[in-house]
């Protein structure tokens, strides 16, 4: 009886995905508010990213999605692409809202008033006006004239009122008393 002899071996290959996946945003957008809004819908290209291998998966982490109300100021957003091995790569853009639209304010109408008796003056009472804006943070001033509830000398005082907003718009009204 023959008996053969037999050698084996074996062993193993293992390749490893080191290749980072790839994703590209969209440049920085820069808008105006909407009209009468502190924010603006911005609508943009969803980033989604690559890879050599499949099984890529792609997620927003920071940030709006498109197509949402941006508030007025930065929004960074920043997108993650995640490979089946695990290796990952980021894009992120910016999108700037700025707050285009002045503030309001109306001023009471022009008063007229005869003078007290016996006085070269009049008491004047009247309701300051306060300005209003599409964003929170409006201030107003009177920048001329004279307060409410104080006497006013005989003639023409002009009443200077200046609104702004927190973004630094500005609008500036009188109110002229004859």
């Amino acid at each position: 009886m023959w008996r053969g002899y037999m050698a084996t071996c074996s062993f193993t290959i293992t390749v490893n995905d080191t290749e980072l996946p790839a994703i590209s945003c969209p440049n920085n957008i820069s808008v105006p508010n909407d009209n009468n809004l502190c924010s603006a819908v911005v609508s943009y290209m969803t980033p989604v990213g690559t890879d050599n291998c499949p099984g890529q998966n792609t997620v927003q982490t920071a940030g709006l999605a498109s197509g949402a109300a941006f508030p007025v100021g930065v929004t960074t957003n920043t997108f993650k692409v995640t490979d089946a091995s695990g290796n990952m790569a980021t894009c992120s853009f910016t999108v700037t809202v700025t707050d285009a639209q002045a503030p309001q304010i109306t001023c009471p109408s022009p008063i007229v008033k005869s003078n007290d008796p016996g006085l070269c003056s009049a008491l004047v009472t009247y309701t300051a006006p306060v300005g209003t804006d599409n964003c929170p943070g409006a201030n107003t001033i009177q920048t001329a004239g004279q307060v409410s509830n104080t006497y006013f000398p005989v003639g023409v005082t002009t009443n200077t009122f200046k609104v702004t907003d927190a973004s630094g718009n500005m609008l500036l009204v009188a109110l002229r008393s004859p």
